[in-house]
């Protein structure tokens, strides 16, 4: 692998794994929530609501970590799951801008140009595979 192909897969990994850190994060952060409400007059719907989403995010969570782990070794399938991912977030960044949160949709959409320049850069050339010893 050249050094032109090196560096977008490090990007690409520091996106994917700075995400997965923020989801998780996130999630605990809801958890939290969860517990310390468990004593407070609430639904039993809301309390599976957050235990749910909770899980989902980091389920999410771990497999953007995963993705970032992919971007560092010699993987050459990480390219697809990133790019649906941020496509994915396009729609998040519009409801960040219409719901007035400018600052979280500006920041968003250069993640996402970020992630998907890089992503298609680091990918375009298979990672050759590391020399074995003995050869």
């Amino acid at each position: 692998m050249n050094a032109t192909s090196r560096q977008p897969r490090r990007v690409a990994a520091l996106i994917m794994a700075a995400e997965a850190a923020l989801m998780a994060l996130f999630a605990v952060f809801g958890l939290v929530q969860w517990v310390t409400r468990l004593g407070s007059v609430g639904s039993a719907s809301d309390s599976a609501r957050i235990v749910t989403e909770a899980i989902l995010v980091l389920v999410f969570a771990a497999g953007a970590g995963l993705l970032a782990k992919l971007w560092l070794g010699q993987s050459d399938w990480p390219r697809t799951p990133t790019i649906v991912w941020h496509v994915l977030l396009i729609p998040v960044a519009y409801g960040m801008w219409a719901s007035g949160q400018y600052l979280i949709c500006v920041v968003l959409a250069v993640v996402i140009v970020a992630a998907i320049a890089a992503a298609v850069v680091g990918g375009a050339e298979i990672p050759e595979p590391a020399p074995r010893s003995g050869d």
